[in-house]
């Protein structure tokens, strides 16, 4: 009924609470979600990791609900785009390794899906951030993220559907894949790119998790690449008003009139 689908690259720091978070919720959803996979690409894999993920599998008896694919190291939005065209079922998200995913809301989602017509769901979600420091972490706020109710205008212009999105299948086939040039905004990009063609966002009442610690330098944090891309992202989709100045020539690295992506 739904896959989630969740990219690993060095997650050594938080593969532990990852694992954990994946047993629990497999538990709490079994019989909620009929045919419920979790498809985990591991980029690059290190023996060390490669040896937890099998006794991860052995020891919980997961092989009913987890895959693991190993690949050679590629873009998060590469490792997505190999999720949804490995995945068994027509329900559709993902899970980063630092994130919580409350099963609730994914039960939400597929019953949005089947009995709603909603091709694409989004949610409220806590996010946290921490400071980092002698190797230890310290949350310093914490946050209720609830998104508008679905306004074309507004989501062909802005990221509103946040990091814990669900889709159907047949929608993706539709829009077509994320775009693998992004390091960081291809969701972003994505969603704009559905927001123009389908009306069928749902906003679900129930919140969807916890998005991952947040130190300034993480992947989605606040920096000059992210800029950058978001400006392609706006140059893209027709949102001049939005875009930032920037320095440097890192733009130049984009392309934003084509759609790229690997061969598998």
């Amino acid at each position: 009924m739904i896959t989630l689908v969740s990219s690993l690259y060095k997650p050594e720091e938080h593969l532990d609470g990852h694992l954990t978070r994946l047993r629990d919720f497999a538990r709490d959803i079994s019989g909620r979600a009929p045919g419920f996979e979790i498809i985990i690409v591991s980029n690059d894999t290190s023996v060390a990791t490669c040896k937890k993920l099998e006794e991860f599998v052995k020891t919980n008896n997961a092989e009913n609900w987890l895959r693991v694919c190993h690949v050679s190291r590629e873009s998060l939005y590469a490792s997505w785009n190999r999720g949804v065209a490995l995945a068994k079922n027509d329900i559709i998200g993902f899970w980063n390794v630092d994130d919580a995913r409350y099963p609730d809301a994914v039960v939400d989602a597929v019953k949005l899906v089947k009995e709603n017509g909603a091709e694409l769901v989004y949610f409220p979600f806590i996010i946290k951030w921490y400071l980092k420091f002698f190797g230890w972490s310290f949350l310093v706020k914490w946050k209720k993220i609830i998104p508008p109710v679905f306004d074309k205008r507004e989501f062909i212009r802005s990221m509103y559907c946040g990091p814990f999105f669900i889709f159907t299948k047949s929608l993706y086939e539709k829009v077509g894949p994320f775009d693998e040039q992004f390091k960081i905004v291809g969701d972003f990009d994505w969603c704009i790119r559905t927001a123009k063609i389908s009306d069928k966002f749902s906003r679900s009442d129930k919140i969807a998790g916890v998005f991952g610690r947040y130190y300034g330098s993480n992947l989605s944090g606040g920096n000059q690449r992210h800029a950058v891309e978001n400006n392609i992202v706006y140059a893209r989709h027709g949102v001049p008003d939005k875009i930032q100045p920037v320095a440097g020539d890192m733009s130049s690295e984009y392309d934003p009139n084509a759609i790229k992506r690997e061969k598998k």
